[in-house]
């Protein structure tokens, strides 16, 4: 492939999701005239034409799931892995990594990298199978890498000192925070009044139905609006829920789209996320100039602005103290894109981060 290194990116659900998105944009910003970026996902979806469009030469596998059918799914990395001359195999599957990398190395693949993208405790969904997997993620990888220092620490325990941190740098340009931009997307968007917002995969992680009963809370003191932009497993049960709690007129189901617009129109940002790794999406609010609460089990570090306040998001207590943030006028984050800079998320820095680990871990097995 004109001589450039392959590397195979496994990736599994790239329909929805950071882990995708992060991985365009880096593939969008980088330097590609070394690497060529491969990806094994569970199936088409528009990943694939956003992919394809960045670099024309990209093969796409597919590959069955990994946490409903691991022989399978194993089996079917291996011989992707043989019949492709791999330099690296990058899993982003987290615990998952324990089912993805032994069938790359088990294909020889040289040089091998599990990322950890999210961190999870008792509450999380399918806990018991994620700790069960947990000691294992790591054990075919020769090299660590996480996006959080938090996601490091819950992933690889010990061994957390030896991940690289790869911030999911975003194309910060798109996140305009001045009052003409803002301004321009309310239009837009036809939105008037205040705008309370949340962004991602409509999925237990993200705890939605605790926000919904927490925007009952704060319609009490303000009249608002919700909107929920993303798609997901439990988008009907949180539509019957805004029905059965009487707030269906004031939430608007969105379908997943660019979501730069929707930040730099809303007054506040929420995540009341069960677990997370980071929480790109707040960072990519705070680039718009928008306030955040946040799930206290979202990491600090997310907090890259000093526009966040952190609530537990868990009982009916809770859901009254998130109602009565929302309902406050926070002022805007006006050094918000400096901020986010300056902490380590302009892809246009950052870019070169990704392609440098991977020519110095291949440096290191002499394969470079």
């Amino acid at each position: 492939m004109n001589d450039r290194i392959r590397i195979l990116q496994i990736i599994g659900n790239a329909r929805l999701g950071g882990v995708a998105s992060c991985l365009l944009n880096y593939l969008a910003a980088a330097d590609r005239s070394e690497f060529c970026f491969d990806f094994a996902t569970y199936g088409e979806s528009p990943f694939d034409g956003a992919a394809r469009t960045l670099e024309p030469e990209t093969r796409i596998h597919a590959i069955p799931r990994l946490d409903r059918h691991p022989v399978a799914a194993m089996r079917a990395i291996k011989k992707i892995c043989l019949e492709n001359d791999y330099a690296a195999v990058h899993s982003h599957m987290t615990t998952l990594s324990a089912l993805a990398l032994p069938p790359a190395a088990s294909a020889g693949v040289p040089l091998r990298i599990c990322h950890a993208h999210s961190a999870f405790d008792k509450n999380s969904d399918h806990y018991t199978v994620k700790k069960l997997l947990r000691p294992f993620a790591a054990a075919k990888a020769n090299k660590l890498m996480a996006c959080s220092r938090h996601a490091a620490e819950n992933l690889f325990g010990k061994r957390a000192d030896e991940a690289y941190i790869l911030p999911d740098a975003i194309d910060l340009s798109r996140f305009d925070c001045t009052d003409e931009g803002r301004d321009a997307a309310r239009q837009a968007l036809g939105i008037n009044g205040r705008l309370i917002l949340f962004v991602g995969r409509f999925a237990y992680q993200k705890n939605l139905p605790f926000l919904l009963k927490a925007f009952r809370e704060g319609l009490k003191t303000k009249d608002m609006t919700l909107a929920l932009v993303g798609d997901g497993a439990e988008k009907e049960a949180l539509k019957t829920l805004a029905v059965s709690l009487g707030i269906e007129n004031r939430v608007r189901f969105v379908p997943p789209c660019d979501p730069a617009p929707w930040y730099k129109a809303a007054d506040v940002f929420c995540l009341p996320s069960r677990y997370e790794g980071l929480g790109m999406v707040a960072i990519e609010a705070q680039a718009a100039g928008t306030p955040c609460i946040l799930s206290d089990k979202v990491p600090e570090e997310a907090d890259v602005s000093g526009g966040c306040t952190f609530l537990p998001a868990e009982t009916e207590r809770d859901a009254a103290l998130w109602g009565a943030e929302m309902a406050k006028d926070a002022p805007r984050i006006r050094d918000a894109r400096q901020k986010a800079a300056d902490a380590g998320y302009d892809i246009g820095r950052e870019a070169h981060n990704l392609t440098d680990f991977y020519r110095t871990a291949l440096k290191e097995l002499h394969i470079l």
